[in-house]
């Protein structure tokens, strides 16, 4: 759906993702499914439910510097919405600040590298002429508070979660990559997708070795801040 919403139409992938999404819901309704393959069909709808609101929505209403959190704001809605009407605690999902000190260093060490290996692939163009501070520290909170945290919470403590209850752990941490790595077509690069599913079971082992979202969430976060606000600097 998202290869077709980037390269094809974005009409024609909206109206893939809405009847989809119809046909999947009614088929729940009708045929006797295991609850733990439901739930995980109906976790991995909110990827479907994601890529419609992103297609659809006025997102040219916003300014630049606002897009980021609108955008990473229905993400983690909707993410809390599921995890709501789950009843499902944050502790269990992992939100823990314990040993802080020890994420901090580790998502330093693995994020930084992930972040060199992806500005060699994409080689995004600096915002700014120079090294910002101000749009530095504006990358950190958009990165921290809201595309890592969104996109963490979503593929690993529910899609992976969700597929480890019914499937096991190797397919809860392979099939979350997959899908992580497919909602990054948008930026129109094969390695990329290569690299986003390498960093997608990167991720998906260590929250699940961890326990703890907050350090997948942290690895994230340093490593789009390294691709867009370090390296366009240093190169």
């Amino acid at each position: 759906m998202e290869y077709i919403i980037v390269y094809i139409s974005e009409s024609i992938g909206i109206l893939l993702v809405l009847v989809t999404l119809l046909v999947t819901y009614g088929l729940l309704s009708v045929i006797n499914v295991s609850e733990a393959m439901a739930k995980i069909v109906e976790d991995i709808s909110l990827l479907f439910i994601y890529m419609m609101l992103m297609s659809a929505l006025p997102w040219f209403f916003f300014k630049q510097e606002l897009l980021v959190p609108a955008v990473y704001s229905l993400v983690l809605a909707l993410c809390f919405w599921r995890i709501h009407t789950e009843n499902i605690s944050l502790e269990s999902l992992g939100m823990a600040f314990t040993n802080l000190k020890s994420a901090i260093f580790i998502s330093l060490a693995i994020g930084i590298p992930m972040g060199v290996v992806e500005y060699t692939i994409l080689r995004p163009a600096a915002v700014t002429p120079t090294f910002d501070v101000g749009y530095f520290t504006q990358t950190v909170v958009h990165m921290l508070f809201f595309v890592a945290l969104g996109e963490e919470i979503l593929f690993r403590a529910i899609i992976q979660n969700s597929i480890i209850k019914s499937l096991g752990v190797a397919s809860g941490i392979f099939w979350s990559a997959l899908y992580f790595s497919a909602m990054h077509f948008v930026w129109r690069s094969i390695p990329e997708l290569f690299f986003t599913f390498a960093g997608g079971l990167v991720l998906g082992a260590v929250y699940y070795k961890k326990r703890n979202l907050v350090e997948p969430v942290l690895i994230h976060a340093v490593n789009n801040v390294v691709l867009l606000a370090v390296m366009p600097y240093l190169l």
